[in-house]
């Protein structure tokens, strides 16, 4: 559904989800037979939850909480393998889609085309940024549309210059640094806003509010 909408990516999320391996697993393989992107969002920052997204098909991880250029190093390294990180290989057919290609082709495929996706939801997150955005082999950098105003303390003032001059920080350090940057979002004029700005990795509602919006919309006008 979501490929025949016209998307190029989704995300599964675990942090604030009870979402099992084995879905994961299932809807990574649909989506790639679809040709739309799986990305998987982690509970946190650990290279066993990095390694076992993408060992069920992730095509790349999302990692929220990144506060520093430690920790946006420890994600590179577990995401890439030898020399570029530390991944340790366990490609199963979900990742290879049964190519019969060499162990090598395969570790060079899944290091240059993984997404490493990094996100900046913090006050101390966006004091590092630069460190961050510059650490190397990260692809986009994801503004937590709640926890990085939650941290500014302007939760939900998406009209705040406050929060506007964070998005104009991230994504001018985005494009120093070569990275996409984005946010995810319900509010549309909120995304074009981001996007005039410079934003390119962006994220519209989720499947459950845009099912939600779409019936109180049609409710409303059939009782109006």
């Amino acid at each position: 559904m979501l490929g025949a909408a016209g998307l190029d990516f989704f995300f599964i999320d675990t942090e604030h989800s009870a979402t099992a391996y084995a879905d994961i697993q299932a809807l990574c393989r649909t989506a790639r037979a679809a040709n739309i992107v799986p990305l998987v969002r982690l509970t946190q920052n650990d290279p066993a939850l990095i390694s076992r997204a993408l060992d069920v098909g992730a095509m790349g991880i999302i990692v929220p909480h990144v506060h520093s250029r430690s920790q946006a190093r420890t994600v590179v390294d577990a995401v890439k393998f030898p020399p570029m990180g530390h991944r340790g290989f366990g490609l199963g057919s979900i990742v290879t889609d049964f190519r019969n290609n060499s162990a090598q082709e395969e570790v060079e495929s899944a290091n240059r085309e993984t997404l490493v996706v990094l996100m900046i939801e913090s006050a101390e997150g966006l004091s590092c940024l630069e460190q961050i955005s510059n650490v190397g082999e990260v692809d986009a950098l994801f503004v937590g549309p709640y926890d990085l105003p939650l941290s500014l303390g302007i939760l939900e003032q998406f009209d705040n210059p406050v929060f506007w001059q964070a998005m104009d920080r991230v994504i001018k350090a985005g494009e120093a640094a070569g990275v996409a940057v984005g946010l995810q979002s319900s509010n549309l004029s909120l995304l074009v806003r981001a996007r005039e700005m410079g934003a390119r990795f962006i994220m519209y509602g989720s499947d459950f509010a845009v099912l939600l919006e779409a019936y109180r919309e049609a409710v409303r006008r059939l009782k109006a």
